[in-house]
This record gives C-alpha cells, sequence and structure tokens, in this order.
C-alpha cells in the first residue's frame, strides 16, 4: 500500500474530520495528490507527501458544444443506461447538462495530473471522501480501467431525500457501475443504498470513521455543576434552537456550552427563532448560555480534557454518524440525541439516551431534568460511554480496517 498513490477528491479541508482523513491516508500511501474545488487555506497543516491542486477549474476554457461533440455516444450511452436501470425518465437536458459538466472535470483534473507528469495506472486509487457528485470519478474509472475507484458516503451526500441533494440528478448507478467500492459510515446508510441499488449490493460496506484516543475521562468532579455541550455549526438541520427552547423548560442550575459558528451572517431561516430563544434564555437564572464560536478541533478536545461535561447534547434532524458524538463519548460524556441517520448505533443504553424526532422541547427539558438526578451522570457510567468508544469508534482500529479494505480489493482485481 505504500508504494500506491492515491488521487483525493474533496471540496473543503479546514472540516477537522477530511484533514483528519487527509493526515491517515498520507501516513499509508507514498504520494497523494489532493484535488481541491475550493482554495486550500491550511496548507501549512497538509503533511509533505501530499500535492495539492487546489481551484483547479478554469471555467473560462469549458465548452459544451466541444465536449458534445467529442463525446456524444459514450454520454448517450450514460443517459439511456440511467433510464434503463432506474426505471425513470430523466429530463434530458439536466441530465446531459450534469454528465458535461462532469467530463469537463475529470478533464481539468487529468489535464494537471499530466502537466506533472502523473499518470493514473493500476498503480493509482481514486478516491472521493464524499459521494454527492462523483459522476466525474466514475468518468475517470471508465477511461482508465486499472485504477481503484473507492468513495465514502456519510449523511447529506448520502439520503436521497436530504435538502442537499434532494431533486438533483444523481446518475448513481452509473457511479455505482464504476466504483470499486461505496463506504458508508453507518449500517443504516448500508442498508439504505443496498436497498436502493441491488445491483451493486456487494460494493457497498459499512466502514466507520474514527476519532483519537486521548486516553483520559472527562473529570466529574463537582456535583454542583451540571455542564451540557453541542457542537455544530449553526444551521437549520442542526436544530440548536430547539436545544435553546428545551433549555427554557428546565430549574436547574445549567451551564451550556455551544461551539460552532453562529452563522449571523447567513440567510438561515433557523436564525430568528434561534435569536429569539437565545435571548429569552437571558431571563433565565437558571441557565448561563456560553457561545463559544469556531474553534479549533484541538482546542474542544482540551475543553473535553480539562473542564467538567456531564452531557453532550444532539438534536439534529439530520445525521450519518457525527463525528462530535464520536469525540465526546472518547472522553466518556454521555450523550443526548434525536435517533436520526446512523446515531442509534453509537447513543444507546451504553452511551447515553436516544430520543424520537419529534420530541417536544419541553419533553427534552424533563429529559436533562432526570438525567441529572440519574445513574448516567455518574463516574462508573462514564467509564461504559469510553469502553463504547474503544470497542467502536477508535481512528486506529477503524483506519485499519478500512486501508485493509483497499488492500483486499486490489488483491482482487489484480
Amino acid at each position: 500500500m505504500k508504494k500506491k498513490q492515491l488521487i483525493y477528491f474533496v471540496d473543503d479541508t479546514e472540516i477537522p474530520f477530511i484533514l483528519k482523513d487527509i493526515i491517515k491516508c498520507s501516513e499509508v500511501f507514498e504520494k497523494i495528490y489532493l484535488f481541491s474545488i475550493d482554495t486550500v487555506d491550511n496548507k501549512s497543516e497538509i503533511p509533505k507527501n501530499v500535492v495539492v491542486f487546489d481551484d483547479f477549474m478554469d471555467w473560462k476554457s469549458f465548452s459544451k458544444k466541444k465536449i458534445l461533440t467529442g463525446n456524444w455516444k459514450k454520454i448517450l450511452g450514460i443517459y439511456l443506461f440511467e433510464i434503463r436501470k432506474s426505471g425513470k425518465l430523466l429530463p434530458i437536458k439536466s441530465a446531459i447538462a450534469r454528465i458535461v459538466s462532469n467530463i469537463f472535470k475529470a478533464e481539468q483534473i487529468q489535464s494537471r495530473l499530466l502537466l506533472n507528469g502523473i499518470t493514473i495506472s493500476e498503480n493509482t486509487i481514486l478516491y472521493s471522501f464524499w459521494f454527492y457528485d462523483t459522476i466525474f470519478m466514475a468518468w475517470l474509472k471508465q477511461n482508465n480501467s486499472k485504477a481503484l475507484s473507492v468513495a465514502r458516503t456519510h449523511s447529506g451526500d448520502l439520503y436521497e431525500d436530504h435538502i442537499s441533494i434532494r431533486n438533483q440528478i444523481l446518475l448513481r448507478n452509473y457511479q455505482l457501475k464504476y466504483l470499486d467500492a461505496l463506504y458508508p459510515v453507518s449500517d443504516m446508510g448500508t442498508l439504505y443504498l443496498q436497498k436502493l441499488y441491488p445491483d451493486y449490493k456487494s460494493k457497498i460496506k459499512t466502514i466507520r470513521l474514527g476519532t483519537e484516543d486521548r486516553g483520559v475521562i472527562n473529570p466529574l468532579s463537582d456535583n454542583r455543576v451540571f455542564n451540557i455541550v453541542s457542537v455544530a455549526s449553526l444551521r437549520h438541520h442542526k436544530r440548536i434552537h430547539v436545544i435553546a427552547e428545551s433549555l427554557l423548560h428546565t430549574n436547574s442550575s445549567i451551564n451550556w456550552f455551544h461551539f460552532g459558528n453562529e452563522n449571523l451572517h447567513t440567510n438561515d431561516p433557523k436564525i430568528p427563532e434561534y435569536l429569539e430563544r437565545k435571548e429569552q434564555l437571558k431571563s433565565k437564572e437558571n441557565v448561563t448560555y456560553h457561545t463559544m464560536g469556531l474553534m479549533p478541533n484541538d482546542k474542544i478536545l482540551d475543553f473535553y480534557q480539562s473542564t467538567q461535561v456531564n452531557l453532550f447534547i444532539s438534536l439534529s434532524e439530520a445525521e450519518g454518524i457525527p463525528v462530535s458524538i464520536m469525540e465526546a463519548i472518547s472522553f466518556g460524556i454521555p450523550v443526548l440525541s434525536t435517533d436520526v441517520g446512523g446515531c442509534s448505533e453509537i447513543v444507546n443504553n451504553q452511551t447515553g439516551i436516544l430520543i424520537p424526532l419529534n420530541t417536544p422541547a419541553s419533553e427534552v427539558g424533563k429529559i436533562i431534568e432526570d438525567f441529572i438526578l440519574s445513574d448516567k451522570n455518574s463516574q462508573i457510567y462514564r467509564e461504559k460511554v469510553r469502553s463504547y468508544w474503544l470497542a467502536n469508534y477508535s481512528e486506529t482500529s477503524n483506519y485499519s480496517e478500512f486501508f485493509g479494505e483497499l488492500n483486499e480489493i486490489e488483491k482482487l482485481q489484480s
């Protein structure tokens, strides 16, 4: 594996778990060629054996006519193949436009590689961290059949009713035909895709993400203090406003620490409601709200290592398996989470409390009150939480499984 070259596709390298993924891959692969749609501003954090091609799309040179003229048989073949496999008639204009733009992206990638003396060969693995749109990668694989082609998938890039991909032309049969493997991070995601695309069932397998082990349990030293933590940039589906509303229904003394960008400059539809609830909390003498802002991931882990956190809370309406929850339980911190996506695989009786998505805020407030006096708010329970993390979400064992899977696929192909 060390001699293999990895061509890594991503949009944003500053998301902590993506940067972690790049770093872990750099420990295994001799050379990584990283293609990022956006400018990579954190180049100093990228390992030395990673060559960065960022902001690489030269749309000024894009010619739809030229691509159609040179590839019309293949483009028509992709379109008809998708209709046949899906049993749905796709709008031809937008479907062709999607295929053409992805071919252009593939050509831009291939051109950058050739200019640097790099060829896609049997020594190459094509890898995308997301499954939003890997049509360009399927095209590269179709024209470079000896390369290995794999992707991960999570939540917003997986579930087809999710707002991020809803009503888009996904061409997933074409993508899956040319992927050698697709790795959802949750069993729920795997079952979802296998049911929708049974012809490619053998290519779809759960490989979980994981987080680092700092080797400590979060200190539980003062029973007069009850601290709650949540971690997410404010977006409507993260429902930070519902956490605020839930705390309006509590009477115990609570400190709430929220890590993440409030995104107040955006037009997110839930910002007015969030600001209203935030203002209402100021009149609640029992609740102190600390907005911690966007903070480097290491600083959040430092906080867990040094500051008592009684409960981690996530009331999101859409998730894969949140890395933020993995990080919390690695320190033995119990979790209160909505039952969405693959959250039921990480939040259970051994790690915390799982609640239905439609649980009223008043009931969530009562659940928090009950938790304060429960056996789950104890050192003994926290040891169970950390044990579950060690068995299921350690990055050491999960990345070892991932790289082992790549080796096995390579053996099957050779």
